[in-house]
């Protein structure tokens, strides 16, 4: 009994085997960059369970011999995952199709006796790829679709000019501070709390579908699933996190709402578009595969479970990179989405740590060959050719310090779990996922809301809706229709949504309740329906004047002109009088010191959502002095703006942004860039002073959290919160 015990478990452990080899017949044009076409049978490995294990001999590595492969079967979608193809209505509105998901085969693992080697095969009705990365070469398995077969070769074999691969850009200007250094191996790690995950909303274009694909949704379904599986095996590898696919939306027509012509404009549109519609779908982190020619790719660092948690992947190739013989371009697609990625979860490009991994971003290209993948490597000789798949040890420790203190009750990064939110039942408020609250009886108010700032309790009273309709609703209906809530037990009948209805007009740096007629005539701004004095409705931004400007260094800088008032500073549009300076409208103003002479850039070219101005002045605020300005930036699209000014070493500027028009206000983020040294001052987030970032200056920005003490509010933003615990894990360890 005992013994058939033991041989019933030796024989469930057993892993599956299996044979792929090559084909005796190849194409000369394979032959020709030392490639073998692999026939492979999808239906056997069908046969493979989920997270089973499977053994598959011979596999060839190109012309360099045969290896055997162990591997298991993984998915990269949720338990509960969307997908489906998008569309517009007769009435104009996007509506969701649903379509069964795509059947995939997705296999991870390494060569046996190899355990530094990472493997991922994808294998579908119209998918056939794979990479294997071994002692510093790279096997990449792809589909000649000319030829119709599948193809292994040797990627470092080829000349990167018979590749011809696209000149890639990533917009994404980081801080260059140290960052935690920790050596690690790149063998798989295993989790002591279980399998975690990071779930990705995928959203697409018309062009990735179309173009790509020539307008089948099942080829795009396919390698969407596929790139995002490659990707999480490197993740799950290097930092031991997975990727999960929780929706995945495609168009099958040009009725899509994409129309940025770069990665900066389609990343602010596909954010706000999201934020403002796309609430109900469970996700940490939102991607955008486009077909179109944005040039690259563009992300928010650091914005796991955030409203700044997206990113967008451009100029997507639809293959994994084959050698090309009609001359159009190669893109390792997969490198894109893994690059973009990474800035999300927390970390620079590797010539911005200090010291640098590598110097490929500063051009300097002596150590490209083996880049990782938030190198800048592809930009020297030799192309993305020189990139190694994989993220530096540096990198690995600086990624899973950031999630592992993003993580909370509201951010759960457990493999298979929804996203909790806010569940009302009656008027108790519990965090859940969505479906747990609808089985409960509850009202789930949104994936990573919170009971500490959502309220259950139904409040009744008047919504002002539109122009100056009103209706006696509850909160959470009057939330629905974007109307104005003015509060518990107010009443329609007291005309709070009349034009006679007086609330906060800002009049320069007053406040005085006015209806809009009246405040429009004052000159005033008028700040809308329950609106009051009273709130601080008219209080001004904590850098709304030159005398509180907010001190910033090279970088992108995330910052807003809503709400801020239109000073009297004087400025000289004669200086720029072909560039359509405007009217400085509720501007808003940074201090920068220059750290060498020479050339500094300032810039929102299309990284705001407003028609902005720039002017640069010296001096102090009592005596400025103008020294450049802009209005619509030359190459600038959305009349944003673009200033490079000739600075000394040691000088302050002063940098005022502002609105064209008066209707001219939003958010985004304001770039400073051209200069190459780092400033001499302590560094950031030693709060006790001890020449050491460490525990302690954590546990200082712990103890003053949600405060608005301006020594540990690092970030600048008004209150001490996570992103000031980022900005100190960015710079752990010993001050240089």
């Amino acid at each position: 009994m005992l013994l058939s015990t033991i041989l019933s478990m030796v024989i469930l452990a057993s892993p599956q085997k299996l044979s792929i080899t090559a084909s005796s017949i190849t194409p000369d044009v394979v032959a020709s960059y030392n490639g073998v076409v692999v026939p492979i049978d999808a239906d056997d490995l069908r046969s493979v369970e989920e997270n089973a294990t499977v053994v598959i001999s011979e596999f060839p590595l190109g012309a360099d011999g045969e290896v055997n492969l162990r591997l298991q079967r993984f998915d990269v979608f949720t338990e509960d995952a969307q997908v489906v193809i998008g569309s517009q209505n007769k009435r104009g509105d996007f509506i969701d199709a649903y379509v069964t998901r795509p059947n995939i085969i997705f296999l991870r693992g390494t060569i046996e006796r190899d355990p530094s080697s990472r493997v991922f095969l994808a294998l579908g009705e119209h998918t056939t790829n794979g990479l294997i990365e071994t002692e510093g070469n790279t096997y990449v398995l792809a589909q000649d679709k000319t030829n119709n077969v599948n193809v292994v070769y040797n990627l470092r074999d080829l000349d990167p000019e018979v590749m011809n691969w696209a000149d890639l850009h990533c917009d994404v200007d980081e801080y260059a501070d140290p960052i935690i250094s920790k050596g690690k191996d790149q063998q798989e790690r295993s989790l002591v709390n279980g399998c975690k995950s990071i779930q990705l909303a995928i959203e697409t274009d018309f062009e990735f579908t179309n173009d790509l694909f020539g307008g089948s949704t099942a080829q795009s379904s396919e390698y969407a699933t596929t790139l995002i599986a490659a990707v999480s095996s490197i993740f799950n590898t290097d930092v031991g996190y997975a990727l999960q696919i929780s929706y995945l939306r495609l168009w099958d027509n040009s009725s899509d709402p994409w129309n940025g012509s770069t990665t900066s404009s389609q990343l602010g549109q596909f954010r706000s578009y999201w934020v403002d519609n796309m609430d109900s779908v469970s996700r940490h982190l939102g991607h955008f595969l486009s077909g179109r020619p944005l040039g690259g790719g563009k992300a928010y660092i650091g914005a796991v479970c955030t409203n700044y948690g997206y990113a967008v992947s451009g100029n997507l190739r639809g293959s994994f990179p084959i050698p090309v013989e009609d001359h159009s371009y190669n893109n390792w697609d997969l490198y894109v989405v893994a690059h973009e990625i990474g800035h999300n979860v927390g970390t620079q490009h590797t010539h911005d740590y200090s010291p640098p991994i590598d110097n490929c971003g500063n051009n300097d290209c002596a150590d490209a060959w083996g880049g990782t993948i938030m190198s800048y490597c592809h930009q020297c000789s030799g192309s993305l050719s020189n990139i190694v798949l994989s993220f530096d040890p540096r990198v690995q420790t600086t990624i899973e310090t950031y999630l592992t203190l993003v993580e909370s009750s509201e951010c759960v990064l457990d493999c298979n779990s929804n996203i909790p939110g806010a569940c009302c039942i009656e008027e108790n408020c519990t965090n859940q996922v969505s479906g747990d609250c609808v089985l409960a009886g509850g009202v789930f108010l949104g994936s990573a809301t919170s009971c500490s700032t959502s309220s259950c309790v139904e409040q009744f009273g008047a919504c002002c809706i539109g122009g100056m309709e009103c209706q006696d609703t509850d909160s959470f209906s009057c939330e629905v229709v974007g109307g104005v809530f003015l509060g518990d037990t107010s009443d329609c009948n007291a005309g709070g949504c009349s034009s006679s209805a007086e609330y906060a007009c800002c009049i320069a740096e007053n406040c005085v309740e006015l209806t809009q007629e009246a405040c429009s005539n004052a000159g005033g701004l008028w700040e809308g329906f329950g609106a009051t004095c009273a709130s601080g409705a008219c209080d001004p931004l904590s850098n709304d004047f030159c005398e509180i400007a907010r001190s910033v260094s090279t970088g992108s800088w995330s910052f807003t002109t809503v709400g801020a008032v239109t000073d009297g500073v004087p400025y000289d549009n004669t200086q720029c009088d072909e560039e359509y300076l405007g009217g400085m409208n509720s501007d808003v103003w940074f201090s920068y010191e220059a750290c060498e002479a020479g050339n500094l850039l300032v810039s929102t070219c299309e990284s705001i959502d407003f028609d902005s101005d720039i002017v640069v002045y010296e001096g102090d605020c009592e005596n400025l002095v103008q020294v450049e300005c802009n209005g619509d930036g030359a190459g600038c699209g959305s009349y944003t703006s673009e200033v490079n000014v000739s600075v000394q070493e040691g000088s302050i500027y002063y940098i005022r942004v502002g609105g064209f028009s008066e209707g001219s206000s939003g958010s985004g983020q304001l770039v400073i860039g051209g200069q190459q040294c780092n400033p001499d001052a302590p560094c950031i987030g030693d709060l006790d002073i001890d020449g050491v970032v460490d525990v302690d200056d954590l546990l200082e920005i712990i103890n003053y959290w949600e405060e608005t003490d301006a020594v540990y509010d690092l970030d600048e933003n008004g209150i001490v919160g996570i992103g000031d615990v980022l900005l100190l894990v960015a710079n752990w360890g010993n001050c240089e």
